[in-house]
């Protein structure tokens, strides 16, 4: 009981106090999405996710509210074609980084639900579980793009 405590406190923590500065624990940076053309059903989202933590932190997944799906994928050579895989998560070592860019791993975001009135903000809340088992999940605001960022 003691321990759901403290990881309910420190999941809070994390969600009250945002992501992106630097030193906090776990850093969500630079996410976008890619605009669609109307009807489409999935788009991809990119993001940069920093571990600054002391162990290992493995991203379970994500959610918006404009999305009524979002997978994570990577992109593999299969007899020299490029295809999309789904996977159950990504692992991030202590000190290090993991972008989520076009080509590689991303986040396929599916079925969109009135991206026009996000004002170019897509509310993404991800989720990560840390060494020791606890749960975290941060707010972060992705833009809709038409482009990568330069």
């Amino acid at each position: 009981m003691k321990k759901s405590l403290i990881g309910l406190v420190t999941a809070i923590t994390f969600i009250l106090t945002g992501c992106g500065a630097s030193g906090d624990p776990i850093e969500v940076d630079n996410g976008w999405v890619r605009a669609m053309p109307p009807g489409a059903k999935m788009t991809a989202g990119y993001v940069t996710v920093t571990n600054n933590g002391k162990g290992e932190l493995r991203v379970l997944g994500a959610s918006s509210p404009f999305f009524g799906r979002i997978e994570m994928h990577t992109t593999v050579m299969d007899d020299g074609v490029q295809k999309m895989r789904m996977v159950d998560g990504y692992k991030i070592a202590p000190g290090e980084s993991l972008e989520l860019k076009a080509g590689s791993d991303h986040l396929m975001m599916r079925f969109p639900r009135d991206l026009e009135t996000a004002g170019g903000q897509i509310p993404v809340s991800m989720a990560f579980r840390t060494t020791d088992g606890e749960l975290v999940s941060i707010e972060s605001t992705f833009e809709l793009r038409q482009s990568a960022p330069n």
